[in-house]
């Protein structure tokens, strides 16, 4: 019998110990689609919770149900009417206040603009407002506090924290542990951190961002933001 050329030998172990590497490669590249996926329709679910914002008085609880209905393609699972209404069920669950999964930041107006130009409510129920009518007749000259106009207090700016899954093995444990190796949270709850990036065990480190035991996988924060224009007064009581 003929002998393999020492070549042959060469290339099956540099084959070997390339094989590992290209996987990882392949599920990287698997991951971080999905994750550009994700924030695509974060971006999206953003500006659905805008506009809700700006069409509801700045009420938080219309902009969490937006943005539920605008990430519900990240949880579709069939093309059909009942596959919907499970996709939003199960994004409105990830996005309820209490799931810490999901934060809404109102970045404008602020309190000072409120300061500034605000009134006493126009429903009567107490609290005050930002006035949202005639605007175009209003003094655009800056307020003392807030430093800006009634009209541009009147641009709603929401930015958007969404705790993203990671679902492709090992890549998952890899992203997670990179994204929140200097995240300085609770020292005293165990997670993995670079130190532990596949979750071995032995060693604990600084709680992440997005940790939740009622829900599963790594995951990490992608964040989105939008700008509508009021449409309704914004409730200091949203703040």
């Amino acid at each position: 019998m003929k002998a393999l050329p020492r070549a042959a030998g060469q290339a099956m172990t540099e084959f070997l110990i390339a094989l590992p590497l290209l996987i990882l490669l392949l599920f990287g590249l698997v991951q971080f689609a999905l994750i550009y996926q994700a924030r695509a329709t974060l971006n999206h679910a953003a500006m659905l919770a805008a506009r809700a914002g700006a069409l509801h008085n700045g009420d938080r609880g219309e902009m969490r149900q937006a943005l539920a209905d605008g990430l519900a393609p990240l949880f579709a699972s069939e093309a059909s009417a009942a596959g919907y209404a499970q996709a939003v069920l199960k994004a409105r669950v990830e996005t309820a206040a209490l799931a810490n999964m999901a934060a809404l930041d109102v970045l404008n107006p602020t309190r000072a603009a409120i300061t500034d130009f605000g009134r006493a409510r126009l429903d009567g129920t107490g609290g005050r407002e930002l006035p949202n009518d005639t605007l175009n007749y209003r003094s655009t000259a800056p307020g003392g506090a807030s430093r800006i106009s009634v009209q541009d207090a009147n641009l709603l700016h929401l930015r958007v924290t969404y705790c993203f899954r990671l679902i492709v093995p090992v890549v998952d444990r890899v992203i997670h542990a990179a994204a929140n190796a200097l995240t300085p949270l609770d020292p005293a709850l165990s997670a993995n951190g670079m130190s532990d990036p596949f979750g071995t065990g032995g060693t604990t480190v600084p709680r992440p961002a997005c940790f939740n035991p009622a829900f599963r996988g790594p995951r990490i924060e992608i964040r989105s933001e939008a700008f509508v224009r009021m449409q309704s007064p914004f409730y200091e009581s949203n703040l």
